[in-house]
C-alpha cells in the first residue's frame, strides 16, 4: 500500500476520534416527529456542516427521548461528526424543564461555539432559556446563515413583518450562539449511507418537572381568539341568506364567524364581531366574505388580509375590487356545495 494513502487513512481515523471527544463545534438539537428525526433537524445539520467546514470545526447532534438511540444514524448520515444521546423514560415527552436540565449540563461541559434548533415549539422554548442561562446570544427564525471568519460569529437573516423584508443580526461576543432555523429555509443535506458512528450516551438524572400535564379540565372551554388575531374568518353580509350555513362553513374550516354592519343589524352577530374601520380591523390568512357588498369602511378594515375570497350575486359589488378571488353567485346556492365538499 502506498505510504501516503496509509497516512491519509490514519489521519481520517484520528479526526473521527477527536470528533467523538467533543468540545467546541457547532451543535444541532434534534426535533423528533412520528418516531423519526424531523426534516428541519436534517436541514440544520446541513447548514451546520457548511459552517463547520469553513471554521475548521466539528458538527455534533443531540438526541433526547426514550428509545431514540437508533436515530443517531440519521444524524451521522446527514453530516454530523458526533452524536450525543440522552435516552430515558423521563424524556419520552417534551417538558422544557427536564430537557433544559440535560442540555444545560451538556453545553456547560462542551462549550459549543453555536447551537442550532428548529424554529419549532420545542426549539423556541429551549433556545431562549439556554441563551439566558448561559449568557449566550439568540437569533430566532433564521432563514439564511453566513460566517464572519474574523470573529467566528454567525450572521443570520430573519424575516420582519411577516417577510416584508429581512434583517441580519450577529452575536460577535456572546457565546454560545443560539439560533432557531425556519423549517424549509435550508436545503436538505445529502444523505450519505456510508457514514457511520457510535453515539455517546449521556447519563440522565430524572427530574420531576414543576409543571406537568394531568389531562383535560372538565367543563372548561378556552376563551375565543380575538377577531383581530383570527387566522381564518368567514364573514356574512345581508346577501348571505341563511346565516346558519355561514356558521356551519366557519366550523368546517376551523375559522371564526364575523360580518359587516348589515349582519349585525339583522341580529346575526354581536357588535364585537363586526369587521369595519369603526369596529375591528382584521388581518387573517384567509378572509371569506359571504354576501358582503363591501363598503369603504369594511374594505379598508380587511386590506391586511393575505387572501380574500368573496361570494356575492352582484357583479358590481365593491367587495370584488379588493378580493383575490371573486365568485358571482347566490351564497345560498354555493354554501351547501362547499359544505358538502368539506364534510
Amino acid at each position: 500500500m502506498d505510504a501516503s494513502y496509509l497516512d491519509l487513512l490514519m489521519a481520517q481515523q484520528e479526526e473521527v476520534a477527536e470528533a467523538e471527544g467533543g468540545g467546541g463545534g457547532i451543535w444541532v438539537v434534534a426535533d423528533l416527529v412520528d418516531g423519526g428525526v424531523a426534516p428541519v433537524t436534517l436541514e440544520a445539520i446541513g447548514a451546520a456542516r457548511n459552517l463547520a467546514d469553513s471554521l475548521g470545526a466539528y458538527v455534533y447532534g443531540v438526541l433526547l427521548g426514550d428509545g431514540v438511540a437508533d436515530l443517531a444514524l440519521a444524524l451521522y448520515q446527514a453530516g454530523a461528526d458526533g452524536v450525543r444521546v440522552a435516552d430515558h423514560p423521563a424524556l419520552a415527552s417534551f417538558a422544557a424543564e427536564t430537557y433544559l436540565a440535560v442540555l444545560a449540563d451538556l453545553f456547560a461541559a462542551e462549550q459549543p461555539e453555536a447551537v442550532l434548533f428548529g424554529a419549532t415549539d420545542m426549539g423556541q422554548q429551549l433556545a431562549a432559556r439556554l441563551a439566558q442561562r448561559m449568557g449566550g446570544g439568540l437569533i430566532e427564525h433564521t432563514v439564511a446563515l453566513s460566517l464572519d471568519e474574523a470573529t467566528r460569529a454567525l450572521q443570520a437573516s430573519f424575516p420582519v413583518y411577516g417577510g416584508e423584508y429581512f434583517e441580519i443580526a450577529a452575536c460577535p461576543q456572546a457565546r454560545p450562539q443560539f439560533l432557531t432555523v425556519e423549517p424549509g429555509a435550508f436545503a436538505a443535506p445529502f444523505i450519505d449511507p456510508y457514514r457511520q458512528g457510535s453515539p455517546t450516551m449521556l447519563d440522565v438524572t430524572p427530574l420531576e418537572p414543576a409543571v406537568r400535564r394531568v389531562g383535560e379540565a372538565d367543563g372548561f372551554a378556552p376563551p375565543p381568539v380575538p377577531l383581530n388575531r383570527a387566522r381564518l374568518i368567514v364573514a356574512a353580509g345581508r346577501q348571505a341568506g341563511d346565516f346558519a350555513l355561514v356558521e356551519r362553513l366557519a366550523a368546517a374550516l376551523g375559522g371564526q364567524v364575523a360580518g359587516d354592519r348589515g349582519a349585525r343589524d339583522a341580529g346575526w352577530i354581536e357588535s364585537g364581531q363586526v369587521v369595519d374601520l369603526r369596529s375591528a380591523t382584521v388581518a387573517p390568512d384567509v378572509y371569506l366574505a359571504v354576501g358582503i357588498r363591501g363598503d369603504t369602511f369594511h374594505n379598508a378594515a380587511i386590506e391586511q388580509a393575505r387572501f380574500i375570497l368573496a361570494i356575492h350575486p352582484d357583479p358590481q359589488a365593491p367587495i370584488f375590487e379588493v378580493a383575490d378571488l371573486g365568485l358571482e353567485a347566490d351564497p345560498q346556492q354555493v354554501l351547501p356545495l362547499l359544505l358538502q365538499a368539506l364534510e
